[in-house]
This record gives structure tokens, C-alpha cells and sequence, in this order.
């Protein structure tokens, strides 16, 4: 036999049966539909209340996650700003005489540019990726609330 305490209750507390074994809780104390509807609608309340909660805190996640992207990408930014800046200077040099001076120019901008591209590419994987993360942690804890009123509303209906 499978028990579940709550903590902070004795032992001996009301116990009913579920499919899994038999859990610790408030059974109802009477076969009064009208109080066992009441407290279904309790509990899907405080369900709804608790995810709520939990889509806040994976929202707040995602939205944590896409921040660290978009100041990724602005970063970038910043990169190709200055090395658009750096090939710009490079070209005054490279119409005189070439020489070595033009040639680290254009090789500082290029770093700078190349730098940038890494950084926008995994800034936009970043971003993707909490998107779609935060999208199907919703939709998963969604289903899965849906399951259990389901199974809820069943057990009611068959010992009602």
C-alpha cells in the first residue's frame, strides 16, 4: 500500500483511496453533491491559482533569457558599428601607397565584424531557444492541468 503524508499532519489524518494508493487529505466529510461540486470548484481554483503561479515564474525565465539575448545582440551592434568604422579608415590608407598600415586596418575591422556575427548568431539561437522553451513549458503544464481536472471530474461523476 502506497501512502502520502502532508507535512505537519498526523499519521491517522482522513486517507481516501486513488488509483495509486492512498493519499493523506480532506476527504469530503458528507456525500452532499452540492458540497462535493463546492469543493471540486474550490480546488480548481486553487489549481488555477497555482498556475498561474507557475506560468509567471516560466515566464519570468524566458523573459530573463530573452534579455541576455537582446543585450548579446546589442553588443553586436556596438561591434559593427565599429568595425564598419575601422574598414572605413582602413580605405584612406589602402588609396596611397599600400602598405602594412591600411592592411592592420582592414584586419582590425574584419575582426570586429566577424566577432559581431558569432555574437548575433548565438544571441538569436538564445532568443529561439527561450522562446520556444517558454512556449512548450506553458503548453506542457497547460495539458497536464487539463489531465488532472479531467481525471478529477471523473473520479466526482463516478463516486457521486
Amino acid at each position: 500500500m502506497q501512502t502520502c503524508r502532508i507535512v505537519g499532519e498526523s499519521p491517522v489524518s482522513n486517507r481516501f483511496p486513488t488509483p495509486g494508493g492512498y493519499v493523506a487529505g480532506d476527504a469530503p466529510d458528507n456525500t452532499d453533491p452540492i458540497a462535493l461540486a463546492r469543493q471540486v470548484i474550490e480546488d480548481a481554483i486553487r489549481l488555477a491559482r497555482a498556475e498561474l503561479a507557475v506560468v509567471g515564474a516560466e515566464l519570468k525565465r524566458a523573459i530573463i533569457q530573452l534579455a541576455i539575448a537582446a543585450a548579446m545582440i546589442m553588443v553586436a551592434a556596438t561591434f559593427v558599428l565599429i568595425g564598419v568604422i575601422e574598414a572605413l579608415g582602413a580605405l584612406p590608407s589602402g588609396l596611397g601607397i599600400l602598405g602594412a598600415e591600411w592592411v592592420r586596418w582592414l584586419a582590425l575591422g574584419g575582426v570586429f565584424l566577424v566577432l559581431a556575427l558569432v555574437l548575433i548568431f548565438i544571441g538569436q539561437r538564445k532568443a529561439r531557444k527561450a522562446i520556444k522553451r517558454g512556449r512548450t513549458q506553458v503548453e506542457s503544464t497547460l495539458k497536464e492541468d487539463a489531465e488532472w481536472l479531467r481525471e478529477l471530474t471523473k473520479r466526482s461523476v463516478k463516486g457521486s
